[in-house]
């Protein structure tokens, strides 16, 4: 923490910083599933030394973006089908709980900025802006979680979120998400939490359908 004209600030730890950047190539696909991350060529490429990517990468191994092997090392975490139906099994549970938390608050008055944020995700899908498009995307389900102001379900699902929007950028349908979120958007401003919920779930079970056939080949049955 450092001072400046009587003011303090508090810095952000080196190993938090370093972390943000190596999640965020993990994410975009710079590192691929299956990747070796050497402690000595990331402290070489981020210019500071091993101890706080070390840090940085005990921490994302708590997140489950990356993993130790013996014979390996530390890789990006390759997803089984199993862990990818566990994370969906807990996100359709707790999106519905935040969808119906949030459009009770609709209800009672609060206004959220769902439809703004898929007007701008459309208008970067209709721009070509893809990156832009999955961050839109990102953005609107942490928008539901943030809205729903509900701190232990939120405590829950932040280890989630990693592998989470890993496994949203694994989606390229983007005219279905599109009107998938639009509805869901509209769900929860109706103000009905059941509604609300009824369709987070319904739009989670999608997400799950696309996302399996993707990554496993497998094709879910229609809910």
């Amino acid at each position: 923490m450092a001072a400046s004209n009587g003011v303090y600030r508090h810095e952000v730890p080196l190993a938090e910083i370093v972390g943000e950047r190596i999640r965020s190539r993990i994410l975009s696909g710079v590192f691929l599933p299956g990747s070796r991350l050497v402690e000595r060529d990331l402290a070489a490429e981020f210019e500071v030394s091993r101890s706080p990517v070390r840090e940085a990468l005990r921490n994302l191994d708590k997140e489950g973006l990356v993993e130790k092997l013996p014979t390996r090392g530390i890789i990006v975490k390759e997803l089984t089908r199993r862990e990818v139906s566990e994370i969906f099994d807990i996100r359709e549970a707790l999106e519905g709980m935040a969808s119906k938390a949030a459009a009770q608050r609709i209800a009672d008055g609060e206004a959220s900025n769902l439809r703004q944020l898929v007007e701008q995700s459309r208008a970067a899908l209709d721009a070509g802006d893809l990156d832009a498009v999955r961050e839109s995307n990102w953005g609107f389900h942490d928008e539901i979680i943030a809205f729903s102001d509900n701190h232990i379900l939120q405590q829950m699902l932040t280890p989630l979120m990693g592998r989470l929007h890993w496994i949203l950028r694994q989606v390229t349908d983007f005219e279905r998400i599109e009107v998938d979120h639009l509805r869901l958007a509209a769900a929860i401003e109706s103000g009905y939490p059941d509604i609300a919920a009824a369709e987070a779930q319904q739009h989670v079970r999608t997400y799950r359908a696309i996302t399996v056939e993707h990554l496993f080949g497998d094709v879910l049955p229609a809910s």
